[in-house]
């Protein structure tokens, strides 16, 4: 045989196998074939472990706005994508507040609280379930608004997602992080809380009216922006609307700035993009024609009423009657260039000043009490703060005059009122001050610096207080030297006091908001 002539010498034989050369290249493809589907299986599963690993939301925020009238259950979806260059392991996606959250999850089929150890490919998702119950009738413990997150953890990079469900009944306006603009003369009863999250607006020449006795509750960042539309707060003696934060536990009962409009952007600065916030009143009122604040209390916010520029030729942009400002962060009412009467309004302990009457304007205010006793730290500015110019971008001087600015039988004072070379009121006028008039009023100001603005006021004597740390601001005292003015006809004035009982009409009624009886 032809492979026994061929063995080799020392080989007892050497056996030589034939195939055919087209089988032999076939088996050798399909060898080929087979190593790069097991290579590339392996590359497959390999997991993406850059910093830089990162997924996206379907929503960054899933809001429940059901309003619950009995026990409420509702459920909701998004999706996780995977936004990384490769597969990715989800190492969690857990509730922050776990088995203790009013919400519950389930991923892919998986219940939570927490889920781990998910894998997605490259631009692939999975959906996350999300479902809220909430038992608003029976449960008045909860705040208005229960929240939570999502929080998904990628190679160490954590991203969240927000989860808002309504946890009362009451009626709800606007959407978190947005400016929503309300229905044209919407009226506000008392019949339900409302509760504001985000900034709802009144467009130009609409309106918003609010009844006696509504609770007006705003969330975090939150308020009300009037753009040349009209505000009518409608409460009445022993039945004011009140405006305060969303938080009903006890430890928010006097915690200030709870809320206050506040809108976050992005802005051009030297060294590039920046984010920035704007901040401005609770209520804050642009060019309106004349709205009207009666028996109104705002407590706990940041900014109470901000007022920019003026109101009608004939009328204010804003007239306060029987009104408490109290426990603001920063400025209890805000004006810029404004047009503000006010009569019986007692305003008190804010982080800044407890009025800031700024770049000009008509402030006309009869009858009513500014303290400052604030004592969540150290106070460096006023309680009441008069200006009329600002420096503007190329730093020149731009002067906006007072106009027509009278105070009458108020009482401006505070807890640094016994500081050497500080006063509790500070007018800082570079204009013409010949329509400033503080007539019949008492004030903390260094009477060297007293001026032909001021007429018939008790300087640095302070106000008989009933009883500040209870902050009663009752006068406690028969002395005629806390009796004020008569105000004159055209002037802001009630025949009634804060309290709604009878002031003398005439030439001696007291100083501040309360009449003695």
């Amino acid at each position: 045989m032809e492979a026994l002539a061929s063995q080799p010498v020392g080989s007892p034989y050497t056996i030589r196998l034939c195939m055919p050369r087209q089988l032999f290249f076939f088996l050798f493809a399909f060898w080929l074939l087979t190593m790069s589907l097991v290579l590339g299986g392996c590359q497959g599963d390999k997991l993406y472990l850059g910093a830089d690993a990162r997924v996206t939301f379907s929503q960054d925020t899933v809001l429940f706005d059901t309003v619950f009238t009995s026990i409420g259950s509702a459920s909701e979806a998004f999706r996780i994508v995977n936004a990384s260059p490769g597969k990715i392991r989800l190492e969690d996606i857990t509730l922050e507040d776990f088995s203790d959250s009013p919400f519950r999850i389930n991923v892919d089929g998986i219940p939570g609280p927490s889920v781990g150890g998910m894998e997605l490919d490259q631009g692939d998702s999975l959906y996350v379930f999300v479902e809220v119950t909430i038992d608003p009738e029976n449960d008045y413990d909860l705040p208005f608004i229960v929240k939570d997150r999502i929080r998904v953890t990628v190679n160490g990079f954590t991203q969240y997602v927000d989860l808002i469900a309504y946890g009362q009944d009451a009626f709800f306006h606007g959407s978190p992080g947005n400016i929503s603009t309300l229905e044209c003369n919407a009226i506000w009863t008392a019949q339900k809380p409302h509760v504001i999250y985000g900034v709802v607006g009144v467009a130009q020449d609409c309106s918003l009216s609010i009844e006696a006795g509504a609770a007006v509750h705003v969330h975090a960042g939150g308020g009300i922006y009037v753009s040349g539309g009209t505000l009518e707060v409608n409460g009445e003696l022993g039945n004011p609307v009140v405006f305060e934060g969303d938080r009903l536990e006890p430890e928010y009962a006097d915690l200030p700035g709870q809320w206050g409009i506040q809108v976050d952007t992005l802005i051009q600065t030297e060294i590039g993009v920046a984010q920035a916030s704007i901040l401005g009143g609770g209520i804050w009122l642009y060019g309106s024609p004349g709205s009207v604040m009666r028996h109104a209390i705002l407590k706990n916010g940041t900014i109470g009423i901000q007022v920019d520029t003026t109101g009608t030729d004939t009328g204010a942009a804003l007239s306060m009657e029987n009104c408490i400002i109290q426990n603001m962060s920063a400025i209890g009412l805000l004006g810029q260039g404004a047009n503000i009467d006010g009569t019986n309004t007692l305003i008190y302990d804010c982080g800044q000043a407890c009025a800031a009457l700024t770049l000009g304007g008509r402030y006309r205010f009869t009858h009513s009490t500014f303290a400052n006793y604030w004592a969540d730290g150290t106070r460096s500015t006023p309680t009441v703060l008069l200006n009329d110019y600002y420096e503007d971008a190329f730093g020149q001087l731009q002067i906006r005059p007072l106009q027509e600015t009278e105070f009458l039988n108020c009482i401006m004072w505070g807890n640094n009122a016994q500081l050497d070379e500080f006063d509790e009121l500070v007018v800082d006028l570079q204009g013409d001050v010949n329509d400033l008039l503080i007539r019949g009023c008492a004030v903390d100001l260094d009477a060297a610096e007293a001026a032909d603005w001021i007429e018939e006021s008790t300087i640095d004597a302070a106000p008989p207080f009933a009883d500040v740390f209870a902050r009663d601001f009752h006068l406690n005292s028969a002395n005629s030297q806390w009796n004020g003015v008569g105000v004159p006809a055209g002037l802001p004035f009630l025949a009634t006091d804060l309290d709604g009982l009878p002031r003398v009409v005439g030439s001696a009624p007291d100083v501040g908001c309360y009449e003695r009886q």
